[in-house]
């Protein structure tokens, strides 16, 4: 089943506005700040894999905001669209 981009958006909004998900996000992070501030310096391994997760949460919560950006980027563009037309 594929989506539109207004769905998508709408979905996106209602992960990032949504209570248990901003929870474990939060907890996740914190965890992984824990866990690399706890391990040894010379752990170079294990603090690249803990920076690299950090990381993943990033990218995870970018891509939903970009599908809410894109999808207001994409109704404005419309509205002028429409505005320009009449």
């Amino acid at each position: 089943m594929s989506l539109t981009g207004d769905q998508k958006a709408r979905r996106a909004r209602e992960i990032l506005e949504d209570d248990v998900f901003v929870e474990m996000i939060t907890e996740a992070r914190e965890g992984y700040v824990l866990q690399w501030t706890l391990s040894e310096p010379g752990a170079v391994e294990e603090r690249e894999a803990l920076s690299a997760a950090n990381r993943g949460l990033d990218e995870m919560l970018r891509g939903l905001r970009r599908l809410i950006a894109d999808w207001t980027v994409e109704q404005s563009r419309q509205k002028t669209k429409k505005g320009i037309l009449k």
